[in-house]
């Protein structure tokens, strides 16, 4: 990759794509990667990244991550191996997350700005023995790291062929460790319950339009949805620098903005009043949306639809998901999540996991093809038991189910007790 992370092939030295590689599968296979390489097939010089002026296109980013599996797997980089990704850019993110959903492997995204504990705590629960990181963060690890942005690495990466047996992933096999800092849980995520999300996503909310916006934070949840969203319609993915701003377009290429409710809340507090909205919509990852920062949005942004997703663990891959009103009418004391998505199931449960009745509070709980299929504790030990089918995951909320199925959070959840499978 060029230094600057631009999509010049003759910088990095690859060759022109076709050259000593497979034939190119009909179709995306059920993977991430399988579905990255459809979209750089059907829109190659399309942008699929954008950061503080590096760019790369959706084939340049494809001739990259092949090279760069190809390296990965001569270094004994195995199927099913965890990697660690931390990097200083989306561009030199979206390369090395391609390059290890290839081999087969599981990415550990690190987000840039992760503290100390934050760096521990992913080593630890994940056992990686690899960082894929920038030469700015080279010096946070003490493990063995391949430094992406070292022109003397994309040297020699790029005087090998790539593999024709690439790539190695499948539908099932886990595509993510997310580690969740507050308890040092990791969430396994396999390519099924990513695409499953995502077509819910597009089903639900339309497609992102010519681009999707996220905060300049690589390796972050809220990141990692938006990107695989503007990814999977083709769209180009574009990072905000600093302190987001909603009162003019976020870039030339987004008008679709995906971010955390807190960082929504500080970005209507820079707003500047009177000045006219641009992005056509905002999408809410992560903890439940306040009913006053709904409230907010409509005085201030009255043109721009508000989505929101309740991702309360891994803060990617939605439980539930809803479409705030415009005029911001929602309940004074709770937070309103919405429905289930598709393939996901949500129950209301009391204090020794037994289901309430409707309109009954207790901790919320979900099942589902569409949600991490395991949870993993220190060391990368599975935490309690091994996980049934159906295992269910309990959130740090407590809520309740209207009569009409919408779910509303009233509050925080005392400390969690035993896993719970089934009813």
């Amino acid at each position: 990759m060029a230094d600057d992370g631009t999509d010049r092939g003759a910088a990095a030295g690859t060759r022109p794509a076709g050259r000593g590689r497979p034939p190119a599968a009909p179709h995306h296979r059920g993977t991430l990667d399988g579905l990255f390489s459809l979209m750089a097939r059907r829109r190659g010089t399309g942008v699929a990244v954008q950061d503080e002026g590096r760019s790369v296109t959706y084939a340049g980013a494809e001739r990259y991550a092949a090279r760069l599996a190809t390296a990965l797997l001569r270094a004994d980089v195995q199927l099913g191996d965890p990697v660690l990704l931390h990097c200083t850019d989306h561009v030199q993110f979206l390369v090395a997350q391609l390059a290890v959903l290839k081999l087969g492997a599981v990415c550990v995204p690190v987000p840039r700005d992760a503290d100390p504990a934050a760096l521990e705590r992913c080593a630890e629960v994940s056992g990686a023995s690899l960082v894929l990181c920038g030469a700015a963060l080279r010096a946070r690890w003490d493990l063995p790291a391949l430094v992406l942005d070292d022109p003397a690495v994309w040297s020699r990466i790029s005087r090998a062929r790539p593999e024709a047996s690439l790539p190695h992933s499948g539908r099932t096999d886990a595509a993510h460790l997310l580690v969740e800092h507050a308890d040092g849980t990791g969430h396994l995520i396999d390519h099924r319950a990513w695409l499953l999300a995502l077509a819910a996503r597009t089903r639900r909310a339309g497609s992102p339009g010519r681009g999707v916006a996220v905060t300049g934070r690589p390796g972050a949840p809220e990141a990692l949805s938006g990107a695989w969203w503007a990814f999977g319609t083709g769209a180009t993915l574009s990072a905000l620098p600093g302190r987001v701003t909603l009162a003019a377009r976020p870039t030339e290429h987004a008008g679709t903005v995906v971010l955390r409710p807190a960082d929504h809340a500080a970005a209507l507090d820079a707003a500047v009043p009177g000045a006219p909205a641009r992005p056509h919509t905002v999408l809410l990852v992560g903890e439940p949306c306040p009913g006053e920062l709904v409230r907010r949005h409509a005085r201030m942004l009255p043109r721009t639809r508000l989505l929101a997703e309740f991702a309360p663990l891994d803060g990617a891959l939605p439980w539930a998901a809803v479409e705030h009103p415009a005029d911001g009418a929602t309940p004074l004391s709770s937070a309103v999540v919405g429905h289930e998505v598709p393939r996901v199931r949500i129950t209301i449960r009391d204090a020794e996991g037994r289901p309430v009745e409707d309109g009954c509070t207790g901790v919320v709980w979900a099942s589902g093809t569409a949600l991490p299929f395991d949870r993993l504790g220190a060391r990368g030990r599975p935490e309690g038991e091994p996980p049934a089918p159906a295992s269910l995951a309990r959130s740090p909320y407590l809520g309740r189910r209207g009569e009409d199925g919408t779910v509303e959070i009233t509050g925080a959840a005392a400390r969690p007790g035993p896993r719970v499978h089934g009813d």
